[in-house]
């Protein structure tokens, strides 16, 4: 991995203009330093599955957040996000109310969540209704890091997930933080940067599972890009998903990953708005001043 990573910096020299500041690079280990998310069996030697690929360029130019489309599907998206302070979880529950209906989804996992669960890892891999997107290795904020830095995130991500057989079809950023260098590294990797129209709620436990259901079911539209996590730290997404799952095919509606989605013949993109800051989580504290679903967090990450 050493080796993997000095190999990196040194192709990153030459793209020494930063995100938002520049800074000598010294030493490997500061280039994966990143801020903790928001709030965010098969046999292991399964043969690797085909799966679709990323959308054709020219890409957007902008972080996707979901397409116009008149046919009647949405996309259900799950990060697995981990850092390199917090290794977080497996939602096997998730995963089992997925198998079982065997809805195609698209699963964002960082790098270090592999790294952390390599078990659970290969067995998503084996899954052929579940495509991976790129999450970023740490889940740095990538407007708030230098470019080497931030190209660091995605290319060892792809790497990783490379060697589970598998190739990524999108990349999302952390807490939705993105700006045009942002889209611009992405789409280096042929990478579509996609976020999401419908938040779930469900990063850090704080919504209960009715409020779950009801803001999915109430904001949902076709094309849409619905957020979830299976990395442990939302533990009413598995009471909360199955009346979801309920809620969508009666409104009509049928489920896609992300690069279905994108390829549909009418679909139109539309973009996320730009977030230097990312979201901030929702919450049901009283105490807590209200605010619209996925509003933009304006403060800068702590």
């Amino acid at each position: 991995m050493d080796a993997l990573l000095f190999a990196l910096v040194l192709s990153a020299e030459a793209d020494a203009a930063p995100m938002m500041d520049a800074e000598p690079v010294t030493d490997v280990a500061p280039l994966l330093e990143a801020e903790p998310p928001p709030d965010a069996s098969p046999p292991t030697d399964a043969a690797p599955i085909a799966h679709p690929a990323a959308p054709a360029n020219p890409l957007p130019a902008f972080a996707i957040a979901r397409v116009r489309t008149h046919e009647p599907v949405v996309a259900l998206t799950f990060d697995a996000c981990a850092t390199l302070k917090q290794d977080n979880g497996f939602d096997r529950e998730v995963f089992n109310i997925l198998k079982r209906e065997q809805i195609p989804v698209t699963v964002f996992p960082t790098g270090r969540w592999i790294e952390t669960h390599p078990a659970e890892a290969k067995e998503l891999a084996a899954q052929a209704w579940i495509e991976f997107g790129n999450h970023s290795y740490s889940h740095a904020r990538m407007t708030r890091i230098p470019r080497r830095k931030a190209i660091m995130q995605i290319e060892l991500t792809e790497t990783i997930i490379a060697e589970l057989g598998r190739k990524s079809v999108a990349f999302r950023p952390p807490a939705g933080a993105w700006n045009r260098s942002v889209v611009r590294l992405a789409a280096r990797r042929h990478l579509p940067t996609v976020e999401w129209d419908v938040v779930s709620g469900d990063a850090g436990g704080h919504i209960a599972a009715a409020r779950i259901v009801a803001t999915v079911l109430s904001a949902v539209k076709p094309g849409s890009i619905i957020i979830f996590h299976i990395n442990g730290r939302a533990p009413h997404t598995k009471e909360a998903l199955p009346d979801i799952i309920r809620g969508l095919r009666e409104k009509g509606l049928g489920f896609v990953t992300v690069s279905e989605l994108l390829r549909r013949p009418d679909a139109q993109p539309v973009s996320a708005p730009p977030t230097p800051f990312g979201y901030a989580p929702l919450r049901d504290d009283p105490q807590e001043p209200k605010r619209p679903q996925g509003t933009v967090d304006a403060r800068p990450p702590s």
